[in-house]
């Protein structure tokens, strides 16, 4: 059981053509519909649980509905609720390139997080994400690729490219890495 999504704004094959303007971001809509294909069947998810909705349909909403959390608990300065989204192994992966062209890779425990969090006043960071598209398998995994932009106090900071990978546990989808790439200016 296999399913994919992606996010009806996208145009053609490329994922990451469309481009939105700043006032048009908004930041961690559940309310935005998403694109679904899965084999033999297409159609649009919504909130998840409506009448006539696929259950992969459900996984998809409820796979978003967590990456949509954490990105709030950025937002909001909620140490706890960032918790309750990532597994308690989870990394956090950021990878660019130094001044003098080499790759540079720094990976980040939930931790680091969590007591920055604390430290921060709320609406400080504002991550957005963009066009989302998901994969899931057997309702046990999940896979969310897109475009962010990361804005603090309202500035934008650097966008870029997100992978991010989730697992289904007994108390709901949990954020096991993310990997993501800072655009080069």
């Amino acid at each position: 059981n296999f399913s994919t999504t992606c996010a009806s704004s996208m145009a053609g094959d490329d994922p990451f053509a469309a481009s939105v303007p700043k006032d048009e971001l908004r930041p961690n809509s559940k309310d935005e519909k998403v694109k679904m294909e899965t084999e033999g069947a297409t159609g649009e998810a919504g909130t998840g649980g409506e009448e006539g909705s696929t259950p992969e349909q459900d996984t998809v909403e409820a796979v978003l509905a967590c990456v949509f959390s954490l990105f709030q608990a950025f937002a909001n300065s909620d140490a706890e609720t960032f918790k309750k989204c990532v597994d308690k192994g989870a990394r956090f992966v950021r990878t660019g390139y130094t001044e003098d062209d080499k790759p540079d890779v720094t990976a980040y425990a939930p931790d680091y997080f969590i007591e920055t969090l604390k430290k921060i006043k709320k609406g400080t960071l504002n991550e957005v994400i963009e066009d989302p598209f998901v994969q899931t398998r057997d309702n046990l995994i999940a896979h969310v690729w897109c475009r962010y932009r990361l804005y603090v106090s309202d500035q934008p900071k650097h966008s870029g490219v997100k992978s991010i990978q989730l697992r289904r546990s007994a108390q709901g989808w949990k954020v096991v890495d993310v990997l993501d790439t800072i655009d080069s200016s």
